[in-house]
């Protein structure tokens, strides 16, 4: 059976603009075509409990510990440095720190002894936090991360930041349109993806502070249009 030009037309279009926004097309000669979409991280703004009012002189370095995960599941502690060096990785790709170190023997520290660890490196701020809520739904179901964090300073104890993010990532979700079906594609670890989008969320606020950038001030009224020639008040 063919099918009329304009709705061949329509599922050629459809098929290239899917294609072109980084998705799968798995044709099939008995069957409607399935085009997979990769999922997306859903989630809002992070919520900022704790800010500073000023950017430091210089950019300041950091230690981060482990997080750790608050739910009572198997190997927590595991679990818990994995997502850590997830957002480790992160911030050190977009460069929230000038320099960031990531410290695996602190698993088990308290918030005290990180900070005294970081004063006795020469680092300026630790970086400390729990994942509070964690759902692994693997490549075949829903996936979910919820995390906290708080930036102190090494020298004083003063705690400069404290921020919470969650996100969720959902599969199974399939679009029937006729001539093809959309369907969402998992990542292969789907809580790192989840965990390496709300870290980089995260990130922004405190890459602009720890760097001083500031935002341009508003635009002035925009100038008068030149007057049309001949018109009263134009040049000769």
């Amino acid at each position: 059976m063919r099918l009329p030009p304009v709705l061949g037309l329509l599922a050629t279009l459809a098929a290239a603009a899917l294609i072109a926004a980084g998705c799968a097309v798995q044709p099939k000669l008995t069957d409607k075509h399935a085009v997979y979409v990769d999922a997306w991280t859903k989630r809002n703004n992070p919520e900022v409990y704790v800010e500073p009012l000023k950017a430091p002189p210089v950019p300041v370095s950091a230690l981060i510990a482990p997080f750790q995960v608050t739910q009572d599941i198997a190997n927590a502690q595991e679990l818990g440095e994995q997502l850590t060096r997830v957002v480790w990785q992160t911030w050190t790709r977009d460069r929230v720190f000038p320099k960031l170190l990531y410290e695996a023997n602190l698993r088990n520290a308290s918030t005290p002894q990180a900070v005294a660890l970081a004063r006795k490196m020469g680092l300026d701020v630790v970086v400390v936090g729990k994942f509070t809520y964690v759902m692994s739904g693997g490549t075949r179901g829903d996936s979910g991360v919820s995390l906290t964090f708080d930036i102190i300073d090494a020298r004083s104890g003063e705690r400069l930041w404290s921020m919470a993010h969650s996100g969720m990532m959902q599969t199974g979700l399939t679009e029937d349109y006729v001539i093809f079906a959309r369907q969402n594609r998992m990542p292969a670890e789907p809580l790192s993806a989840i965990t390496g989008t709300l870290a980089m969320d995260m990130g922004g606020p405190v890459t602009n502070w720890n760097y001083g950038y500031k935002a341009p001030p508003p635009a002035g009224p925009n100038p008068p249009p030149p007057a049309a020639p001949g018109a009263p008040g134009a040049g000769s």
